[in-house]
């Protein structure tokens, strides 16, 4: 069978896996998986998926799903939920004997057994060597502490977005390291707008996400600051906005005046000194471009 698979996990981490073995996927249905020294489960979400479609790192692994799960693998996993909030307790009373701090963000058992992992944010990086071994001592297995960042515990945590809609960060396949102040002022958003900010506290994901429509839109309007003709008088592009099809131009009284993408088309078809349809604004003192 053709094309990846897609894995959810606790708190729907998506992971991505090859089916090999032709297994009969649907969606939800419970896998067995490939997993770093042993096997873990999850559900089936989305499948046949192209991997070029996918923004997946240059150096992502991409392991095989070994065979459906059963009612007994099922049951397993509950328990293993279960002695996930056992470990939290346990790591909570450890870390008191620390000579540093962190925030346990969350919890989680591979299915065999074989490795707990614990996810933490802290302020600065933390030499957590011997902190290790006292936990591999309580819990008798393979222990990872991963220290993630405020977006990387938001997209575990999950949530919505002001849009209304879930978090891109839980839904989509998107590299965080793309999202630049750059982006934000590519698509006309204030710099200091708190409305930038995801519920992480950094740039909002969506601005990766859009970044590209924002690029090919640029390329048919005039440059910022650019001089054109309206109406026989130069003028200086002020702001385009790609959503409304409309060009902000501002004349050496500091007059702004607004034409329509349309116009400024047949302008280019016409010459430069055609006539547009304007509308006319004063610039308020206070505000900022």
């Amino acid at each position: 069978m053709n094309g990846l698979v897609e894995i959810k996990f606790k708190r729907d981490e998506k992971r991505y896996y090859e089916n090999t073995n032709d297994i009969e996927l649907r969606k939800g249905l419970y896998v067995i998986v490939e997993a770093e020294k042993g096997a873990d489960m999850g559900r089936v979400g989305n499948f046949l998926i192209e991997k070029e479609k996918l923004n997946l790192p240059d150096n992502y692994a991409i392991k095989k799903i070994i065979r459906a799960a059963s009612e007994d693998d099922i049951e397993k996993m509950n328990r293993i939920h279960e002695k996930e909030e056992d470990a939290r307790d346990k790591f909570l009373n450890a870390l008191k004997d620390q000579p540093f701090e962190m925030n346990l963000v969350d919890i989680e058992y591979q299915f065999d057994g074989n490795k707990l992992t614990f996810y933490f944010i802290a302020e600065t990086r933390v030499d957590f060597r011997d902190f290790l071994q006292v936990l591999a001592r309580i819990f008798r297995t393979r222990i990872e502490l991963r220290q993630i960042n405020e977006r990387q515990e938001i997209k575990r945590l999950g949530g919505i977005g002001p849009c209304g809609r879930e978090l891109c960060c839980k839904n989509l396949n998107l590299n965080f390291n793309r999202v630049t102040l750059q982006m934000a002022k590519d698509q006309n958003v204030s710099v200091t707008s708190s409305k930038m900010c995801g519920l992480c506290g950094k740039l909002l994901c969506c601005l990766a996400y859009e970044e590209e429509f924002y690029q090919e839109e640029a390329q048919k309007y005039p440059e910022i600051g650019e001089e054109i003709f309206c109406n026989d008088k130069k003028m200086i592009v002020e702001k385009n906005n790609f959503l409304t099809y409309k060009i902000q131009l501002r004349d050496k009284n500091d007059v702004l005046t607004t034409i329509s993408f349309d116009d400024y088309l047949e302008q280019r078809i016409k010459g430069k000194r055609a006539k547009f349809p304007i509308i006319k604004l004063k610039r308020n003192k206070n505000e900022q471009h």
